[in-house]
Protein backbone atom coordinates (compact mmCIF):
# COMPACT_ATOMS: atom_id res chain seq x y z
CA UNK A 1 0.00 0.00 0.00
CA UNK A 2 1.90 2.99 0.92
CA UNK A 3 4.90 4.06 2.73
CA UNK A 4 2.63 5.15 6.18
CA UNK A 5 0.98 1.43 5.85
CA UNK A 6 4.25 -0.19 5.80
CA UNK A 7 5.76 1.76 8.77
CA UNK A 8 2.33 0.71 10.79
CA UNK A 9 2.81 -3.04 9.38
CA UNK A 10 -0.53 -4.87 9.53
CA UNK A 11 -0.90 -5.35 13.43
CA UNK A 12 -1.21 -2.17 14.01
CA UNK A 13 -3.71 -1.15 11.21
CA UNK A 14 -5.76 -4.18 12.40
CA UNK A 15 -5.75 -3.19 16.06
CA UNK A 16 -6.79 0.44 14.86
CA UNK A 17 -9.36 -1.07 12.50
CA UNK A 18 -10.95 -3.11 15.95
CA UNK A 19 -10.73 0.06 17.64
CA UNK A 20 -12.84 2.31 15.74
CA UNK A 21 -15.33 -0.60 14.99
CA UNK A 22 -15.85 -1.00 18.87
CA UNK A 23 -16.70 2.77 18.85
CA UNK A 24 -13.66 4.11 20.64
CA UNK A 25 -13.59 7.10 18.04
CA UNK A 26 -15.51 10.19 18.41
CA UNK A 27 -18.07 11.52 16.45
CA UNK A 28 -15.98 14.13 14.85
CA UNK A 29 -13.59 11.50 13.74
CA UNK A 30 -16.44 9.64 12.44
CA UNK A 31 -17.79 13.09 10.57
CA UNK A 32 -14.48 13.48 9.07
CA UNK A 33 -14.05 10.42 7.30
CA UNK A 34 -17.73 10.53 6.06
CA UNK A 35 -16.45 14.22 4.83
CA UNK A 36 -13.41 13.21 2.73
CA UNK A 37 -14.19 10.54 0.59
CA UNK A 38 -14.38 12.17 -2.31
CA UNK A 39 -10.15 13.32 -1.82
CA UNK A 40 -6.88 11.99 -2.88
CA UNK A 41 -6.23 10.55 0.07
CA UNK A 42 -7.67 7.78 2.72
CA UNK A 43 -8.51 8.40 5.98
CA UNK A 44 -6.36 5.37 8.44
CA UNK A 45 -6.60 5.26 11.41
CA UNK A 46 -7.38 6.26 14.76
CA UNK A 47 -3.78 6.51 16.12
CA UNK A 48 -2.34 8.08 18.95
CA UNK A 49 0.97 10.48 18.45
CA UNK A 50 3.12 10.44 21.49
CA UNK A 51 6.88 11.96 22.61
CA UNK A 52 8.21 10.05 25.46
CA UNK A 53 11.01 11.72 28.10
CA UNK A 54 12.04 9.47 31.28
CA UNK A 55 9.61 7.06 30.57
CA UNK A 56 6.47 9.53 30.63
CA UNK A 57 5.00 9.70 27.57
CA UNK A 58 3.16 13.15 26.35
CA UNK A 59 0.19 12.68 23.68
CA UNK A 60 -0.37 15.32 21.13
CA UNK A 61 -4.23 16.46 21.78
CA UNK A 62 -7.24 18.88 21.67
CA UNK A 63 -9.51 20.48 24.14
CA UNK A 64 -12.18 18.61 25.71
CA UNK A 65 -13.91 21.60 23.90
CA UNK A 66 -12.17 21.58 20.30
CA UNK A 67 -13.14 24.35 17.80
CA UNK A 68 -11.67 25.81 14.67
CA UNK A 69 -8.62 28.23 15.82
CA UNK A 70 -7.73 25.83 19.00
CA UNK A 71 -4.10 24.62 20.02
CA UNK A 72 -2.88 21.42 19.78
CA UNK A 73 -1.03 20.81 22.88
CA UNK A 74 0.67 17.72 25.25
CA UNK A 75 -1.72 16.03 27.12
CA UNK A 76 -0.87 12.68 30.03
CA UNK A 77 -3.05 9.77 28.27
CA UNK A 78 -4.52 8.38 25.85
CA UNK A 79 -8.48 9.49 24.79
CA UNK A 80 -10.86 11.29 22.46
CA UNK A 81 -9.25 14.32 22.92
CA UNK A 82 -6.04 12.75 21.69
CA UNK A 83 -7.20 10.47 19.45
CA UNK A 84 -6.19 11.19 15.44
CA UNK A 85 -7.18 10.02 11.74
CA UNK A 86 -4.99 10.63 9.38
CA UNK A 87 -6.00 11.40 5.86
CA UNK A 88 -3.35 9.61 3.51
CA UNK A 89 -2.24 10.59 -0.01
CA UNK A 90 -2.75 8.37 -2.24
CA UNK A 91 0.06 9.67 -4.69
CA UNK A 92 2.04 11.51 -2.47
CA UNK A 93 4.58 11.27 1.10
CA UNK A 94 1.67 13.52 2.86
CA UNK A 95 -0.79 12.96 5.52
CA UNK A 96 -3.65 15.41 6.48
CA UNK A 97 -4.08 14.96 10.56
CA UNK A 98 -7.74 15.33 11.24
CA UNK A 99 -9.67 15.41 15.03
CA UNK A 100 -12.98 16.04 15.60
CA UNK A 101 -14.28 17.45 11.80
CA UNK A 102 -10.43 20.02 11.86
CA UNK A 103 -7.28 19.43 10.38
CA UNK A 104 -4.13 20.36 11.98
CA UNK A 105 -2.66 23.47 10.66
CA UNK A 106 0.71 25.56 10.75
CA UNK A 107 0.92 29.34 8.38
CA UNK A 108 3.56 30.87 10.03
CA UNK A 109 6.93 30.21 8.36
CA UNK A 110 8.47 31.30 11.76
CA UNK A 111 9.45 28.58 13.75
CA UNK A 112 8.01 28.27 17.35
CA UNK A 113 4.13 29.43 16.61
CA UNK A 114 1.73 26.89 18.03
CA UNK A 115 0.15 24.67 16.08
CA UNK A 116 -3.72 24.76 15.59
CA UNK A 117 -6.91 23.55 14.15
CA UNK A 118 -8.92 24.43 10.98
CA UNK A 119 -11.68 23.29 8.52
CA UNK A 120 -10.30 20.83 6.37
CA UNK A 121 -9.89 22.25 3.18
CA UNK A 122 -9.59 21.82 -0.51
CA UNK A 123 -12.03 18.86 -1.11
CA UNK A 124 -10.83 16.89 1.77
CA UNK A 125 -7.17 16.63 0.78
CA UNK A 126 -6.12 19.62 2.82
CA UNK A 127 -4.46 23.32 2.06
CA UNK A 128 -1.00 23.07 2.07
CA UNK A 129 -0.34 24.15 5.51
CA UNK A 130 -2.56 21.60 6.71
CA UNK A 131 -0.46 18.56 4.45
CA UNK A 132 2.60 17.59 6.66
CA UNK A 133 5.31 15.37 4.46
CA UNK A 134 6.29 12.18 6.69
CA UNK A 135 9.65 10.50 7.33
CA UNK A 136 10.22 7.06 9.07
CA UNK A 137 12.85 7.20 11.21
CA UNK A 138 13.35 3.70 12.89
CA UNK A 139 9.75 3.38 14.92
CA UNK A 140 9.24 6.83 14.91
CA UNK A 141 7.91 8.96 12.60
CA UNK A 142 8.88 12.81 11.72
CA UNK A 143 6.43 15.29 9.76
CA UNK A 144 7.36 18.42 8.02
CA UNK A 145 4.90 21.44 7.22
CA UNK A 146 3.91 21.69 3.03
CA UNK A 147 3.46 25.49 3.47
CA UNK A 148 6.28 26.22 5.70
CA UNK A 149 8.77 23.68 5.22
CA UNK A 150 9.28 23.34 9.41
CA UNK A 151 9.05 20.65 11.39
CA UNK A 152 5.87 19.14 13.99
CA UNK A 153 7.97 19.13 17.52
CA UNK A 154 7.74 19.95 20.87
CA UNK A 155 8.93 23.27 22.30
CA UNK A 156 12.37 23.24 23.20
CA UNK A 157 11.72 23.09 26.87
CA UNK A 158 9.44 20.49 26.78
CA UNK A 159 7.78 17.86 26.55
CA UNK A 160 5.79 19.47 29.24
CA UNK A 161 2.36 18.53 30.15
CA UNK A 162 0.42 20.92 28.76
CA UNK A 163 2.26 22.81 26.36
CA UNK A 164 1.59 23.64 23.05
CA UNK A 165 2.74 21.74 20.45
CA UNK A 166 4.41 24.15 17.53
CA UNK A 167 6.94 24.02 14.83
CA UNK A 168 10.74 24.16 14.12
CA UNK A 169 13.79 23.69 12.22
CA UNK A 170 14.40 20.32 13.53
CA UNK A 171 12.13 17.77 13.99
CA UNK A 172 10.35 15.56 16.82
CA UNK A 173 9.94 12.03 16.59
CA UNK A 174 6.88 11.14 17.01
CA UNK A 175 5.54 7.74 18.26
CA UNK A 176 1.93 5.96 16.96
CA UNK A 177 -0.14 3.69 18.76
CA UNK A 178 -3.24 2.54 18.34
Amino acid sequence: MRRLTTMLGAGLLATAAALATAGVASAGTTAAAAQHRASNCTNEGPFFFNVTKNTTSYFMGLPNNVSAGKAAFLKPSKNGSTLWTLCVSNTTNQVVFLSHNLALTTRSTSPGETVTMTTVGNNGNGFSSQQWNYFENGSTIEFQNVKTNLWLRVRNNGPIMGQTVTTGFTPTDWTISS
